[in-house]
């Protein structure tokens, strides 16, 4: 069983790479391709990844759930930190245009 605070770290990952995804993509439209959007696109996979392999590898043992969840669950929040930073570089330098 997964633990909570993995679950919900977990989730909130993927909600935030999503928000900043559609952001990304809306400064795609606006203006033109860039870097940053691929990057964002390739957190958001890793964030929905790792969801996935912990409910894939739910049925192990707990020592080896323990380590899987604690090394996730660091991922994730270094995904929600790097992606709050891009939400806030893309908002202000693609969307509102205020570089």
């Amino acid at each position: 069983m997964a633990s909570k605070s993995f679950i919900l770290i977990a989730t909130l990952s993927v909600i935030v790479t999503f928000i900043a995804v559609v952001l990304g993509f809306i400064g795609v439209v606006i203006s033109e391709i860039y870097p940053g959007f691929i990057i964002l696109f390739l957190l958001m996979l890793i964030a929905i990844g790792s969801k996935w392999y912990a409910n894939k590898n739910s049925d192990k043992h707990n020592n080896f759930q323990g380590n899987y969840y604690t090394i996730l669950t660091i991922l994730n929040l270094l995904i929600i930190l790097v992606t709050l930073w891009m939400t806030f570089v893309i908002t202000h330098d693609r969307i509102l245009q205020d570089s």
